[in-house]
């Protein structure tokens, strides 16, 4: 009986510790912004600074709606509630704290109860040392505790060796440029590396098909010498300084050169084949990169002299497929973006679930990593790998004269059935469209 108790007290306590748990204010990114004024704006505008915000990360994580209904789809609905890896790369430095002492950290409970900073100054500028490494088998140990050490000793990490700041010690590291400090979070491991945006980095990067770290591309150079603490005038403005923007696919000019688009319509045995290429050009990891429910979509329209779309007539395989939009499969009513069926091309990198009982006891497909049990495809887009596609249509009896040919690239941050049943708002942005009208 006493060992009960004891067992229930500390139970208890380790419930009470979370649950009571406050951020501490010395690590929050608004005290490194009293003297760091400018590089704390650009955080805090940034996805990076957002991110603890970010309804959809909510909502994925605890299989709700934006309703707060629960929908079932998501990360605890999928795990029967487990806590996860989720909060290891949106909170590292309280799932580091936590782990310490034997705990787990509920993402979920972090974001509604404000227990965190998320990923902030202090976690990036205080990471010692990062260790990534693979198994006899591949695999990737990606859990936040098993690949960073951070400097207990109160110093701030960063590129120059003669900074002085009145505020805290710094440490000159090397590692702050590095492609590896941001493999922490941009590598996951579950039953596939889900997430692979570092590892398909480092292949590209060996094979010289990028010579840019993910900084020198996703922070951008500041072309002026600026301060770095804005408060501290006697200090020399420094050059080669770079934003803490954390652009990428939500930032429209990375994505206007992330891949370029050809299209080259030609009439072979009567009909109009509609040949395009599309290539990574500018992103150094595949497009889309992140989380396996993104995707671009290569879209084709066809138009006669009146605006009517030509007869597909080609391969079905150049039909995108059902993650690309089918409507209500009730009412079988589309909207203007549900473009399943319709010519085009998907780059993604698509899992399906094991069989699920509440559907029918059918997997899904299109879900995230930790739900995925099976690979369906992986089309993304690799660095520098130009990908073909040929798309054929009959011609009208009037032949190609007023003929038009529409291609455009879209990058989505869902699957269209994922956004339509969790009723979030399609997330969806231009990336490159081509025009091409025939004589």
């Amino acid at each position: 009986m006493m060992r009960y108790i004891l067992t229930l007290a500390a139970c208890l306590s380790m419930l009470a510790g979370m649950a009571g748990a406050s951020p501490d204010p010395l690590k929050d990114p608004k005290y490194c912004g009293s003297c760091h004024q400018r590089i704390y704006k650009e955080w805090a505008s940034s996805r990076m600074g957002q991110d603890l915000e970010n309804p959809i990360v909510y909502q994925f994580y605890t299989g709700t709606n934006p309703e707060g209904k629960k929908d079932g789809l998501g990360f605890q609905p999928f795990t029967h509630g487990a806590k996860g890896d989720c909060a290891d790369c949106h909170v590292p430095e309280l799932v580091l704290d936590e782990h310490a002492k034997g705990r787990e950290v509920d993402l979920g409970q972090v974001m509604r109860e404000k227990l965190d900073h998320g990923i902030s100054c202090n976690f990036c500028h205080t990471v010692a040392k990062v260790n990534i490494r693979q198994d006899k088998d591949g695999r990737y140990h990606t859990r936040i505790f098993e690949t960073v050490v951070r400097d207990t000793n109160g110093a701030k990490h960063g590129p120059f060796a003669d900074a002085q700041p009145p505020a805290h010690p710094t440490t000159q590291d090397a590692l702050i440029r590095s492609s590896e400090l941001c493999a922490t979070c941009h590598l996951n491991q579950e039953k596939f590396l889900s997430i692979s945006t570092y590892d398909d980095w480092k292949k590209a990067y060996a094979e010289g098909k990028t010579d840019k770290t993910c900084q020198e591309c996703h922070m951008p150079l500041n072309e002026e010498p600026v301060l770095l603490a804005d408060t501290v005038t006697d200090r020399p403005r420094r050059n080669g300084t770079r934003a803490h923007t954390f652009i990428g696919a939500h930032d429209q000019g990375m994505l206007r050169k992330a891949l370029s688009l050809e299209v080259k319509p030609v009439v072979e045995g009567g009909k109009l084949v509609v040949n395009t290429m599309v290539e990574n050009v500018g992103a150094g990891h595949k497009v889309p990169g992140s989380g396996p429910i993104r995707n671009v979509i290569l879209k084709i329209d066809v138009l006669d002299a009146n605006g009517k779309p030509l007869k597909y007539v080609g391969d079905k395989r150049g039909l995108l497929p059902p993650l690309a939009g089918f409507g209500n499969p009730k009412t079988k009513q589309r909207d203007a973006n549900d473009w399943a069926g319709m010519p085009g091309k998907m780059y993604a990198k698509v899992y399906r679930s094991k069989p699920i009982p509440k559907m029918g006891n059918k997997p899904m497909v299109g879900v995230g990593g930790f739900a995925a049990d099976a690979l369906v495809f992986d089309t993304a887009l690799r660095p520098r790998e130009p990908n073909h596609g040929k798309f054929i249509f009959q011609l009208p009896p009037t032949g190609t004269k007023g003929i038009t040919v529409k291609a455009r690239l879209v990058y989505r941050d869902a699957f269209k059935p994922l956004s339509d049943r969790k009723h979030w708002k399609l997330a969806q942005r231009d990336m490159v469209a081509r025009t091409i009208t025939l004589d």
